[in-house]
């Protein structure tokens, strides 16, 4: 009983037992809060809808534009639309030929192209694959007048691999170099508290941070270099090696800047953003399709911005990375900030105090 006691006295037992407990808490409250009623916001995707002005085309584009679910944009010409959905903003091109109704009178069958970015998250491929079939059936029942089928749907996908492995690249360099750093800024400030009773808060801070700069560059090197060696990607290696490298800077910054405000409580705020990225990533569901509290938080966290990058350069769409780097390195600079300022404020320790608490980790 005694030995009991003692167990449940330590602090490690109680923060254990914490974690244990408001981990999965956590995800509970931020997942089914956030993924509230996703399915039914299908009217938050933009689809193109690109038909010539003033042919039969553009007819049926009105009727689809009027029935369709989802938010419809008229445009005059395939480029546009394909440039766009390239930078993320629009989920599906509706291509409707200029003599559609003419073909099904005069040929007995016709075509409507939908283009789907396979760059996107499985579960708006899905529903727009799921929404171009519907289109169909109901375009080809309006031409025909009967039960038969004379317009059938021809599916491009764009951006597409071949590879299964290469579609879990994002998630690996994205999310799980948060999850590496926090591990690895853990036991970093462990040993930070074991150096206060001989050295400055300064200079185990500046020895810390020039470490830290080292492995920046190090690490990020390594994976991308044994990542590539599995699957192709359509960037070069030095282009996922400089970005992984703004990844991993805003990750250790992050993680380090939660030791900085809360102490041994770090390691929770750190644990506490994890549900939250996953939730605003974009890879598992589009962002817009989330209640609205959680739309844009995405913006302000790293492994969002990373994945949403890395689906760029490993899919080759041709969209521009410019936002996410300046999300990244703006996150960075701003928690690297926050952790100078309490290091600043923070008094230095009585020797005996340090010892106690270094010899306690």
């Amino acid at each position: 009983m005694n030995v009991f006691k003692s167990f449940m006295k330590a602090p490690t037992t109680v923060i254990g037992m914490v974690f244990g407990l408001i981990v999965p808490l956590l995800f509970v409250m931020i997942w089914m809060t956030g993924y509230d009623g996703a399915s039914e916001r299908l009217d938050k995707l933009d689809v193109a809808i690109v038909a010539t002005e003033g042919t039969q085309g553009a007819g049926i584009a009105d009727q689809i534009e009027n029935e369709a679910p989802f938010h419809a944009e008229r445009m005059a010409n395939l480029e546009d639309a394909q440039a766009r959905m390239n930078e993320g903003e629009i989920h599906m091109i509706i291509v409707i030929a200029d003599q559609l109704a003419d073909d099904v009178q005069n040929k007995g069958n016709g075509a409507i192209t939908y283009y789907v970015n396979e760059a996107n998250s499985e579960l708006a491929k899905g529903m727009m694959q799921s929404v171009a079939a519907q289109i169909t059936s109901n375009v080809s029942g309006s031409l025909a007048g009967m039960n038969e089928l004379p317009v059938h749907q021809e599916l491009v996908k764009t951006n597409s691999v071949s590879n299964f492995s290469t579609t879990m690249l994002p998630m690996i360099l994205g999310f799980i170099s948060y999850i590496a750093v926090m591990t690895m800024n853990i036991q970093l400030n462990l040993s930070s508290l074991k150096l206060q009773s001989a050295f400055s808060k300064w200079e185990i801070f500046f020895a810390r941070q020039k470490l830290l700069l080292l492995l920046t560059i190090v690490f990020p090197f390594i994976i991308t270099a044994a990542a590539m060696l599995f699957v192709d990607v359509s960037s070069s290696f030095i282009t996922m090696w400089t970005f992984h490298m703004v990844v991993y800077l805003a990750c250790i910054c992050v993680t380090q800047m939660a030791f900085a405000l809360f102490g041994q409580a770090g390691p929770l705020f750190n644990v506490g953003l994890v549900p939250l990225q996953l939730l605003t990533a974009g890879n598992i569901i589009p962002a817009v399709m989330l209640t609205a509290p959680y739309r844009n938080i995405g913006q302000f966290l790293p492994a969002p911005n990373a994945i949403q990058g890395y689906m760029k350069l490993i899919y080759g769409s041709g969209g521009s990375i410019s936002s996410y780097i300046i999300n990244l390195l703006l996150i960075s600079c701003i928690s690297w900030g926050v952790t100078v300022v309490c290091v600043a404020r923070r008094k230095k320790t009585a020797p005996a105090a340090q010892a106690s608490v270094a010899a306690h980790h």
